[in-house]
């Protein structure tokens, strides 16, 4: 028999071929997914295998990009190679467009950490300048003449333990006091007053019963004085000036100084000012950049001005300038007027200091290029020692250990200078230099034959012979805080604005305690007077209490409780 000549149509279908596919199937699945095991092996690499020489910021930066790097790869793929319908691609692209949107619209500002981290201030919370406002106009209804007459400064002496400059009268985050209590258990920091502050990153300074210090507000930099015991505001001079830069953050960097009833301050963009302190009267103003025709930092003018007998000294600076640039310059205390100007250095982040090397006295500048040493008289550079930095980033402030040597510290590591002066001739020789100390912002401390400072965020100890590593805990991290020494304790306020004590031993690194003091990012170098600490922030400040040791003497009266207004602490067992 013959099989049918003329099939149907449904005879003539092949019956083995595979069923049509309803719809496409992304392309080269492998693509995406090697794209992102290139990315995270190359942020480990970054982690692992970059030099000492590169902070944890830069490690950090590097790796965001690695990982954004990344992310266009998976996205490059996912809209032009996946083979996916233009439908889905636009409905993608609409949607990661919107989720963009709306977020960067949510986003008032973002904010690093010293580290590279970021923050935001989401745009549902209240203004950092709104609360301020809103803080001031209810206490400014609250006052009245008999308030106002509590605090009288007309008539204020300084007295013994008041810190009237940065750090301290030698600059050096050593405050002399009342031994403190090693045990915050039985009777923890009692807050004394805690409220909102405008930006920057200024300390305070405590003559009498004020407080001084320097903040943003707005599109204004205000010179504050606040009454010590309650945080209330005396009086505040603001005139427009807003330095603002995405990394470090808005507003003032640098503590003002207080000299014979005086205030003098130096903000961000350059503007000194002298104030009397009873009232906040201007008295004299310039702006230092334009007087010496330079251009700003990057991050600001940093530097505390330096008071030396009639004069006030100041380090503006050559950046970019002109012939009339000077990088040391000294103005009349009593008008403003310029007396001398030298050098031609790159400015660092760091205050000048007066000090005494090889018999002389000298300013002591820690600029974007090195340490130098100049004449106090006329501003003269008597030596140099070479000291470069990333970005020219030199901020902590030296440390003087005697007549010939200095410690300095970066994010380049730290070194031990000797200085001499032999036949009248002056040089500055490196005795050691250790990466085990990299010191972005930190100012470091010695005490008891060790150098204490925050290497990235951690705490760590160097033998001041050789510069070797005594010990660093990863218990001990504090961000980019600052510290200060009480005797054998450092009082650190960490990065996060926390509040720890620590023992400066070289054995073993020990933590006492920490208490949570402020919130937010922290770079402000606390203020300890008595057995009082003063915080602050771009967004708070606080007053503390702390125990002194004669509350936990065996043979003192037993402690009564802790009142209310008492933090509970976090002790390390």
């Amino acid at each position: 028999m013959y099989a049918n000549a003329n099939p149907s149509p449904e005879e003539r279908l092949p019956t083995d071929l595979p069923a049509p596919k309803s719809a496409r199937g992304p392309k080269h699945r492998w693509v995406p997914i090697l794209g992102l095991v290139l990315s995270a092996a190359g942020m480990l690499a970054l982690q692992l295998l970059l030099p000492e020489t590169i902070d944890t910021g830069g490690k950090r930066m590097l790796t965001l990009i690695v990982a954004l790097v990344g992310c266009l790869w998976v996205l490059g793929w996912f809209f032009f190679a996946s083979g996916l319908s233009p439908r889905a691609r636009i409905g993608t692209a609409v949607v990661l467009l919107a989720a963009g949107l709306a977020t960067g619209l949510s986003i008032r500002r973002v904010e690093f950490s010293g580290d590279m981290v970021p923050s935001f201030d989401w745009r549902w919370t209240k203004d950092r300048y709104v609360a301020l406002e809103e803080h001031r106009t209810r206490g400014s209804e609250q006052d009245d003449d008999a308030v106002l007459g509590l605090v009288d400064l007309a008539a204020v002496t300084p007295g013994q333990d008041d810190v009237l400059e940065f750090r301290g009268p030698q600059r050096d985050g050593v405050s002399p006091g009342p031994a403190l209590a090693r045990d915050w258990t039985t009777s923890p920091p009692k807050l004394l007053w805690r409220q909102p502050v405008g930006g920057g990153y200024a300390s305070f300074l405590k003559i009498g019963p004020a407080l001084i210090t320097i903040e943003q507000r707005r599109d204004k930099e205000a010179i504050v004085a606040y009454a010590a015991d309650t945080g209330h505001e005396l009086w505040v001079y603001e005139y427009p000036a807003l330095f603002s830069e995405t990394l470090g953050g808005d507003g003032p960097r640098a503590t003002p100084t207080y000299h014979d009833g005086k205030i003098y301050s130096l903000g961000a963009t350059g503007e000194l000012v002298a104030l009397e302190f009873a009232t906040g009267k201007k008295l004299w103003q310039l702006n230092i950049l334009k007087d010496n025709e330079c251009g700003n930092l990057d991050w600001g003018m940093s530097g505390s001005p330096l008071i030396h007998e009639d004069v006030v000294i100041v380090n503006p600076g050559d950046q970019k300038g002109t012939d009339n640039s000077r990088a040391v310059v000294a103005y009349s205390l009593a008008d403003g007027q310029r007396r001398w100007a030298a050098g031609r250095a790159k400015t660092g982040y760091a205050s000048p200091m007066l000090v005494t090397l090889g018999g002389t006295k000298q300013v002591l500048i820690f600029d974007g290029v090195g340490l130098a040493g100049c004449d106090s008289t006329d501003g003269r550079e008597l030596w140099r020692f070479p000291w470069k930095s990333d970005f020219d980033i030199n901020a902590a402030q030296p440390v003087i250990l005697d007549d010939q040597r200095i410690v300095i510290t970066s994010a380049s590591g730290s070194a031990l200078v000797q200085v001499n002066h032999d036949a009248g001739a002056w040089t500055a020789e490196q005795v050691w230099m250790s990466r085990r100390l990299k010191g972005g912002y930190a100012s470091p401390i010695a005490y008891d034959g060790a150098l204490y400072g925050i290497d990235e965020s951690i705490l760590v100890a160097l033998d001041l012979a050789d510069g070797k590593q005594k010990w660093k805990d990863r218990q001990g991290q504090y961000g980019h805080g600052q510290m200060l020494r009480r005797d054998d304790l450092l009082v650190i306020l960490g990065e996060a604005g926390e509040l720890a004590l620590v023992e400066a031993t070289p054995t073993k690194f020990n933590e006492l305690a920490r208490v949570q003091a402020i919130e937010g990012k922290t770079w402000n170098v606390p203020l300890l007077v008595g057995n009082r600490v003063y915080v602050r922030n771009h967004l708070e400040m606080a007053a503390y209490e702390l125990p002194t040791a004669e509350i936990y003497d065996p043979e003192a009266a037993p402690n009564t409780a802790a009142e209310e207004t008492s933090l509970p602490a976090k002790v390390n067992e």
